[in-house]
């Protein structure tokens, strides 16, 4: 096991980190669930894995939080995680029925439950991030600036009633910084911390250009 933690040290310092969660590889029901722009599975599966290799490098960083694959007969699941780019990670899910597929576990850097890692951005900061695949509104590091991500909610009523409880929770003065990288939210790609960040800068800048059009109609 202290071998295992001491690999994904190395593979974290050395590599550029990503995030995506909620792919459900070979699920043809979430194509109707999620409102897919697929036509079918096959064609979800292909797209999936394009957008990833489009933009992940041989030796990038991904971390899956959950629900990476579906499938009714999982012999295809080495090669499909094989055909992906970059080293995986996965924070394992509720729908990650592939896992007792031992060929397959062995084709991941890593499996867990949970995760607690720092990611350094591109100005050279660094960030505390907790990885798991369920939403945890009081996450450990949350008052000392930590991030939360993950996945699980999809575009569902659960997600709003998330969104909910994290801006009753920061206008009390909690400053949660908690995101969904679902891959629905997100191009179907997985995203950089870097990204992710920009993307709720951005949202904030547009908050502020509304509320100034309502003060000064």
């Amino acid at each position: 096991m202290s071998n295992e933690k001491d690999n994904i040290k190395e593979l974290e310092n050395q590599q550029k980190v990503f995030f995506t969660a909620d792919l459900h590889f070979g699920h043809e029901n979430v194509l109707r669930f999620d409102k897919r722009p697929f036509q079918s599975v096959e064609e979800m599966d292909h797209e999936l894995i394009r957008r990833w290799n489009a933009k992940i490098g041989k030796g990038d960083l991904v971390y899956v939080l959950g629900d990476f694959i579906w499938k009714s007969s999982t012999n295809d699941a080495p090669a499909l995680i094989r055909s992906l780019n970059g080293q995986i990670i996965l924070i394992k899910g509720n729908h990650d029925r592939f896992l007792h597929n031992a060929a397959a576990k062995k084709e991941l850097a890593g499996i867990k439950d949970y995760d607690d890692i720092t990611v350094t951005l591109c100005d050279g900061t660094s960030r505390r991030c907790i990885l798991s695949h369920y939403f945890i509104p009081f996450y450990v590091g949350h008052r000392y600036q930590a991030i939360h991500l993950h996945g699980h909610s999809h575009n569902t009523e659960e997600a709003d009633e998330e969104c909910r409880i994290i801006q009753e929770l920061n206008d009390k003065g909690y400053n949660l910084k908690i995101y969904n990288v679902g891959c629905m939210d997100w191009n179907y790609e997985p995203v950089t911390l870097d990204e992710i960040l920009e993307k709720e800068k951005k949202h904030c800048e547009e908050q502020v250009d509304i509320m100034d059009c309502r003060e000064h109609p």
